[in-house]
């Protein structure tokens, strides 16, 4: 019956567009995954973070959740590194700020061109959010000695490494925006949830492996008990 079913999808051609269309822009997506930051020792930096993991360090834990959310190539410092969360946070605060703000308010009642104009905005803080945090990533991976020595201190890489990390992130609000007007679905979801289903394998291993009943920071199961 579900096989009938997505046959009969497909026979359609405006559905059978939109949803190879979506398939294709989340195939690319994950393509971006494979490009790292040049200058970065990505075999340290994986090999730094599993132990932090299996330490139960704060910064293993830290990365092995954003990971997830990120695609779980976080930790391998790609293009797409920081994902498609700054533009989530600048949605939200601008979210939060039309409480508040006339002005905001009064954009949004104004329909689509005042939406128009909050997006606008919110891409804005995008870039912003996005180089904040491509300055503290990769200023904790030179500090920790994961960036190569000629390449860290070099101010032209780190224009180039900000430079790859913020566009990563301005690709994929366009690739999600793609994928609203022409494909099926909200695009950053899809985006997150892409990035949610490729990490879960890597985290419910990370859980199973580093699970310890003596030792209270290893007990990630009875964390995935209660959520």
């Amino acid at each position: 019956m579900l096989i009938k079913t997505i046959i009969n999808v497909f026979r359609i051609d405006e559905l059978r567009n939109k949803i190879l269309f979506t398939i294709g822009m989340l195939a690319v997506y994950r393509i971006g995954f494979w490009i790292p930051v040049p200058g970065v020792d990505q075999s340290a930096l994986t090999q730094f973070f599993q132990a932090q993991q299996a330490q139960g360090g704060a910064a293993g834990k830290v990365m092995q959740y954003v990971a997830i959310f990120s695609g779980g190539s976080f930790g391998q410092s790609t293009i797409f590194g920081l994902g498609i969360m700054p533009y989530i946070t600048a949605a939200i605060i601008f979210q939060l700020f039309q409480t508040v703000s006339p002005q905001l308010k009064k954009l949004k009642d104004e329909g689509p061109t005042g939406f128009a104009k909050i997006q606008e905005w919110t891409r804005y803080a995008t870039v912003g959010l996005c180089i904040v945090q491509a300055v503290g990533w990769l200023s904790f991976i030179t500090k920790s000695g994961l960036v190569y020595q000629q390449w860290a201190t070099n101010p032209l890489w780190w224009v180039m490494a900000i430079t790859a990390l913020t566009a990563g992130t301005v690709f994929l609000m366009w690739l999600g925006e793609q994928i609203d007007r022409f494909g099926i679905g909200n695009g950053v979801s899809l985006i997150i949830m892409a990035g949610i289903l490729t990490g879960m394998p890597n985290a419910m291993i990370s859980l199973y492996t580093g699970f310890d009943p003596s030792d209270p920071n290893k007990m990630g199961w009875m964390g995935l008990i209660v959520l």
